[in-house]
């Protein structure tokens, strides 16, 4: 899974980050946050082709509003030779689906803002920007969708 990841954001993020921002979230750090994420029992989605991973999806309880009853979308990643192809959109349907079937009232995730592919399928979705806000220097969107 950390392969997907760390491939996508290779690709994804190149003009948005530096390289020793990327080399950062990549490699052991993201095995350490997927060993994380299987200790927290988030559920993680996978899509495979030929027995190969090709894309990932990771969702927790939303703990930014103690009250709400929301699913945080913590990741959702493509293999770069993948993406276009329907594998994201498959993936984010399936994930927001079982959030409702575990009574989730809808969920919320976020992406840089310059990111504006990743925007653009969000809104494609119906997540709607709710706000911005920096983190390490970089300004990201949280976006938010009601089931």
């Amino acid at each position: 899974m950390s392969e997907v990841v760390d491939s996508a954001w290779r690709v994804n993020y190149r003009d948005i980050f530096d390289e020793e921002t990327i080399a950062a979230f990549t490699g052991e750090h993201r095995r350490n946050s997927f060993a994380k994420l299987l200790e927290n029992k988030a559920d993680i989605f996978v899509l495979t082709v030929d027995m190969k991973i090709t894309a990932v999806c990771a969702a927790v309880k939303y703990e930014g509003i103690k009250s709400a009853n929301i699913a945080e979308i913590l990741l959702l990643y493509v293999r770069p030779e993948f993406q276009r192809t329907g594998q994201g959109r498959k993936l984010l349907s399936h994930t927001l689906r079982k959030m409702r079937e575990k009574g989730y009232e809808g969920a919320v995730l976020s992406t840089a803002e310059k990111n504006m592919p990743a925007r653009e399928f969000y809104r494609k979705f119906g997540f709607a920007e709710i706000k911005t806000r920096e983190y390490n220097g970089v300004a990201y969107i949280d976006l938010k969708i009601d089931f």
